[in-house]
């Protein structure tokens, strides 16, 4: 569990990812922001993703990949591509993906506006923010995924690709170095960050794993705070 404390107009904040039991904390906050909670509670917004054990035993790891993802990954030259994992990102290496992703989503995806921005900083000043990239051997970008990680679980937050045919096998293949790198480190759970219209290139389809159910938003202790936490969403889909 990775548990982050802020204050959001001078009110106690908790930001909490992965919780599957109640953790006590000197730390009291007025308003809970839960991401991808592993217990159930009526009073979250409850979403379905994919889990993948990476610790399970390599020979399993590999066998559970479906045929197609094995014929794209084993056939491609992973020489032609170099793979960037940036653990400790400076705020310019944010600002780079920042700038890339927007130029690069759906439209109908929201942008990482200021106040995403200044929630990756804060992951980042946790050691909890790992931002990869893959670059061609001309070494334009082609494609970023960033994620949350607490040292035993790794959540998918963002993913963006740039507009080139090449660009969707290489987030493929972005993604499979990535879970070999996360297996590497010890950590046991990949998550993908949701089954929605972001599959695709979540690549959420490719690598087998389960399907689980998550649960995700606000918790007050008030009717007041449970206005500031709505105000807390409207400001973080608009500034």
């Amino acid at each position: 569990m990775l548990q982050i404390n802020r204050n959001f107009l001078t009110i106690p904040t908790n930001d909490i990812y992965f919780e599957n039991k109640r953790v006590k904390s000197r730390y009291k906050a007025k308003v809970s922001c839960y991401t991808h909670r592993l217990k159930p509670s009526r009073r979250l917004q409850s979403k379905r993703t994919v889990h993948v054990d990476l610790q399970q035993d390599e020979a399993t790891f590999l066998n559970n990949l479906p045929n197609g993802t094995k014929d794209i990954l084993f056939e491609y030259n992973i020489d032609k591509y170099k793979i960037i994992p940036i653990k400790n990102p400076s705020d310019e290496q944010i600002r780079d993906f920042q700038r890339f992703y927007n130029e690069n989503i759906n439209t109908s995806i929201d942008k990482i506006n200021r106040s995403k921005f200044q929630s990756l900083l804060l992951l980042r000043d946790q050691d909890a923010l790992i931002v990869t990239k893959i670059e061609n051997d001309t070494n334009e970008t082609l494609g970023y995924r960033v994620y949350v990680a607490d040292g035993q679980n790794t959540l998918l937050l963002y993913v963006a690709n740039i507009n080139l045919d090449e660009s969707n096998k290489s987030n493929l293949l972005l993604c499979w170095e990535n879970m070999k790198m996360f297996r590497n480190l010890g950590f046991s759970v990949y998550d993908f960050g949701g089954v929605d219209l972001e599959s695709s290139i979540r690549c959420s389809s490719y690598f087998g794993g389960s399907e689980v159910t998550v649960f995700s938003g606000y918790i007050a202790k008030s009717f007041v705070f449970r206005m500031v936490a709505k105000l807390n969403q409207w400001r973080e889909k608009r500034i």
